[in-house]
């Protein structure tokens, strides 16, 4: 989940997110997913990370006005998800 506001705090309605996910090291193959807003300044995303370790989560906005910007943040030593058996097969369970 990730909240854009403006400098008062305002929550920025209509805004195009774009998610770009890499590894701390070489090698791996970057991962793209968009944010879709699901409330007034909050926008959520499916981002499939598929390896244990650490990420670094670049998001590239497009404002309403046509303003863009982008932001960095990090995921520090991300774990698989368990699995659990079920008589039906496993089950993904989040961490």
């Amino acid at each position: 989940m990730l909240r854009l506001t403006d400098d008062s705090g305002t929550a920025v309605k209509g805004a195009r997110l774009r998610l770009e996910g890499n590894m701390s090291h070489p090698g791996m193959t970057p991962v793209f997913a968009d944010a879709q807003e699901i409330e007034p300044g909050r926008y959520g995303s499916n981002m499939v990370l598929s390896m244990a370790g650490d990420w670094v989560i670049l998001v590239y906005a497009t404002l309403p006005d046509g303003r863009k910007f982008e932001r960095q943040f990090e995921i520090k030593d991300l774990q698989p998800p368990k699995s659990v058996e079920h008589s039906s097969g496993p089950i993904r369970t989040k961490t």
